[in-house]
């Protein structure tokens, strides 16, 4: 592990943060954002915090659970930058001296990109960057990879209805040269309910294929959140593999996260 790679993310995070504040103020989010629902629409972009904790079981009788800290800076009206730094435990055996807890692969958002902005649709194109940071071998890919990422948004016809499909693809370039290389795709449909101005829920159907192994994969995950205030909201999710045989499926999964808009994102009356 280079940990070099933390602290270079670091810097580069510190000297896009102050340009991200000037860049968005609270009447753009305002005006842009009818309800905090948008912040799970993958093509609206709001300067936010999240963390977040998963808990996975793999079908080979190990648990993953992983506390992620994640950063979203806006940057002007059509660009974005995110970086997360995941601390996991992998219960999984492994040698004596092989950390099961510790600092994993941090991933950074080069680049995010609105290539249209309409009122009912919405195309973004991105490219992120998933650095080899972990601490040990058994929490994180040993891989250097690039992941570009094309989505589409759609409003539908009844208010408070939205769906989206995104195509990610992942490559690894470098890293470790006695693990494995990584090559898959992962599609994602999502269609978000907007219950109420404090309540929506989202479910996804994701699905990965695997061109080194040629295994396939789907997980169905549904998400519910709550928005506690008009900066802040919690979310609790859960997912199953639906079937297949590539190592990115698991057999069920549980996450909670908490999310802070560094900026008064909407004006919403009580109710």
């Amino acid at each position: 592990m280079n940990r070099d790679y933390f602290w270079i993310l670091l810097i580069l995070l510190l000297q896009g943060y102050p340009r991200g504040i000037v860049a968005q103020t609270a009447k753009d989010t305002a005006d842009r954002q009818q309800n905090s629902a948008a912040a799970d629409d993958p093509s609206q972009f709001f300067t936010r915090i999240e963390l977040f904790n998963e808990l996975q079981h793999n079908p080979k009788d190990y648990s993953w659970n992983q506390t992620t800290l994640r950063t979203i800076v806006k940057l002007g009206k059509r660009f974005t930058t995110r970086l997360d730094i995941p601390f996991s435990y992998n219960s999984i055996s492994a040698s004596e001296g092989i950390n099961h807890f510790g600092l994993g692969d941090i991933s950074f958002r080069l680049l995010g990109f609105k290539l249209i902005d309409d009122p009912k649709s919405a195309i973004t194109l991105s490219m992120e960057v998933s650095l080899n940071t972990a601490q040990s071998k058994i929490l994180g890919t040993g891989k250097n990879m690039l992941i570009p990422l094309l989505s589409y948004t759609r409003t539908l016809k009844k208010p408070g209805n939205l769906v989206s499909f995104v195509l990610q693809q992942t490559n690894s370039y470098s890293g470790d040269e006695t693990r494995e290389n990584i090559s898959f795709t992962k599609l994602q449909g999502i269609y978000i309910k907007v219950w109420s101005k404090k309540m929506w829920s989202v479910v996804a159907l994701v699905m990965y294929i695997d061109y080194m192994h040629g295994g396939t994969s789907m997980n169905l995950e549904g998400r519910f959140v709550y928005a506690t205030a008009p900066r802040t909201n919690f979310w609790v999710q859960a997912g199953a593999g639906l079937y297949g045989d590539f190592v990115l499926r698991y057999q069920w999964a549980a996450q909670v996260g908490y999310r802070y808009f560094l900026f008064r994102n909407l004006n919403r009356e009580k109710g």
